[in-house]
């Protein structure tokens, strides 16, 4: 049996917050890690006592406050809980560091104590900038969150500037604490779309979602060693857009005032929107009969609107040429019920509508009907995360007579799973929610294998997530290969979902290994009405995409 790695902890006091208490318990709950040590800080966190004494962070503890109010978080990452109980068990030291202008240095005898605990990871939950011998006493290093000001851990401006100054995207890096505060080693780092109407919003979707960075990475190094750790350095610190993420301050009185009186008119203007508008956008389809030669290169704004009845929208189309005509298999979702079924619409040589037809329909909502051929039959995978499955159903009478086949996952909130044969193996990629629909599931993407695509046994990647940003991750059509190199659509949900889709290119596909290239960028700028686009797909001459504008409630 392997041994766990042993990890102490850097906290201020025994009240943390609720995202940081779920990885504790995490790490004491798991089969990978246990905690050894316990490292009490008796002088706080000075450099942050010192920001709350300023008018601009009282303004800013008086914007959130008016925010929480109006926008209530589901789970509260702000939650303050008691983690004596979690470690009752544990040995604490209690410290009192040396300060060194906005650094702490461990005293001698501090440091002779946590040596003989044999630590693999320390984990900082509320230390200032760390400096000294310390950082060198853990095999696998000091880990800290930089999110906002200083790499202060529950920083006060994390996820505050991001609306200010209008940036579609929210990060969070885990990092490894280096001699040097502005050069730690990045072992992780997610892209969230900032949530521009609330400060507590967007930090909640923040900080569930960086609360699932420590566990995994503890347990990839208890699976797979120093290797697991030397790959995701190799991942994260080639970034540009992690590199590039800065760190922010408290503002100042003048800023943080005229900052709450711009959030006010954002808010009503939002209000003023509900009501206006549905939340239910107004999907259509747009597609050419074209070269296939063109696919990577389409001019999208000549391509001819199919839009269905007033009472429901199309979206999520997958499309088969057969016999002359054009097979398209989408979501079809009702306005009325507020739920989605999957519907075959036929059209002619000439693109000409013929009729459409429900063929699949559950009591649970069901979109993108992911389709694919083995032995001349048809199989199909739609969306079912709202029964949290992963369904397999096969076609008995082309196209519109369905059987459920079976489940190849069960207990997992997966959307938009795509399919991959390739090197002998099937590859399912897919985007998983693990923040119990917090964040949402747009966020990461996830790689399984197996040789049998009938079978339970699915592996998972190592390198899962093999994307965590809400930009690049979620699948957004069929997977495809032209001139020797895989191409994988995927959807970029940054400011709103469905803003507009990539095409990246697949360079690594391994058991072990994966890597992908952004190529191209689509949003619908050839139309001001059109407001976003996530779903690109062709076979043979036919090319489809869907895209959505605006439904108005009156």
């Amino acid at each position: 049996m392997k041994a766990k790695l042993r990890v102490g902890i850097l906290l201020n006091n025994y009240f943390i917050h609720a995202w940081e208490y779920k990885i504790v318990e995490e790490i004491i709950n798991s089969d990978f890690a246990e905690i050894k040590l316990l490292i009490k800080n008796e002088s706080g966190n000075t450099q942050l006592l010192k920001i709350k004494k300023k008018l601009g962070f009282r303004v800013l503890r008086l914007h959130e406050r008016i925010d929480k109010i109006l926008f209530k978080n589901k789970s509260d990452y702000y939650e303050r809980k008691n983690i004596s109980d979690l470690l009752k068990n544990v040995p604490e030291i209690i410290i009192k560091p040396v300060e060194e202008g906005t650094r702490n240095i461990f005293k001698a005898d501090d440091l002779t104590v946590i040596k003989r605990h044999k630590l693999d990871i320390i984990i900082n939950f509320g230390f200032a900038l760390l400096n000294g011998e310390i950082l060198k006493i853990p095999k696998y290093g000091i880990w800290s969150y930089l999110q906002g000001d200083n790499r202060i851990i529950n920083a006060v401006s994390t996820g505050y500037w991001e609306i200010v100054d209008k940036n579609p995207i929210t990060s969070s890096v885990l990092e490894i604490l280096e001699e040097d505060p502005g050069k730690g080693t990045n072992i992780f780092c997610s892209h969230e779309s900032t949530y521009v109407y609330s400060v507590n919003v967007n930090r909640n979707k923040l900080f569930w979602r960086a609360s699932l960075f420590i566990p995994r990475i503890m347990n990839g190094i208890y699976l797979y060693g120093d290797s697991y750790l030397k790959m995701l350095i190799h991942k994260f610190n080639k970034d540009e857009r992690v590199n590039a993420i800065g760190t922010f301050s408290a503002p100042a009185f003048i800023p943080a005032l005229r900052n709450l009186i711009i959030y006010f008119g954002v808010t009503i203007r939002q209000i003023c929107k509900k009501v206006l508008y549905s939340d239910s956008f107004n999907w259509m389809l747009l597609f050419e009969i074209n070269n296939v030669e063109n696919v990577l290169s389409n001019s999208f704004g000549r391509f001819k609107k199919l839009q269905s009845s007033k009472d429901k929208f199309w979206a999520d189309p997958f499309i088969l040429a057969r016999n002359g005509k054009f097979y398209i298999f989408v979501e079809e979702f009702i306005y009325r019920t507020n739920k989605g079924h999957i519907s075959v619409i036929e059209l002619d040589g000439s693109g000409n509508l013929l009729g459409s037809e429900i063929i699949i329909n559950r009591p649970y909502h069901l979109s993108y009907p992911f389709i694919f051929e083995i032995n001349a039959t048809y199989y199909m995978i739609p969306e079912t995360s709202q029964n949290k499955t992963i369904e397999l159903y096969k076609c008995r009478e082309f196209p519109d007579k369905w059987e459920f086949f079976g489940n190849l996952m069960e207990n997992i909130c997966a959307v938009d799973t795509t399919l991959l044969f390739h090197n002998r193996k099937w590859w399912i990629f897919t985007s998983i929610d693990d923040t119990d629909n917090i964040s949402g599931g747009s966020t990461e993407l996830f790689l399984y294998f197996s040789d049998d695509l009938f079978s339970d046994d699915w592996k998972s990647h190592p390198n899962n997530p093999l994307v965590s940003d809400i930009r690049t991750a979620r699948p957004a059509g069929r997977i495809f290969i032209r001139d020797n190199k895989i191409y994988r659509p995927s959807q970029d949900c940054s400011v709103r979902y469905g803003k507009g889709f990539n095409l990246n290119e697949i360079t690594v596909l391994t058991e072990t290994e994966y890597e992908e290239e952004l190529l191209i960028k689509v949003e619908p700028s050839w139309d001001n009405k059109l407001k976003g686009t996530h779903t690109f797909n062709f076979d043979k001459n036919f090319t489809i995409i869907d895209a959505y504008s605006y439904r108005r409630r009156i």
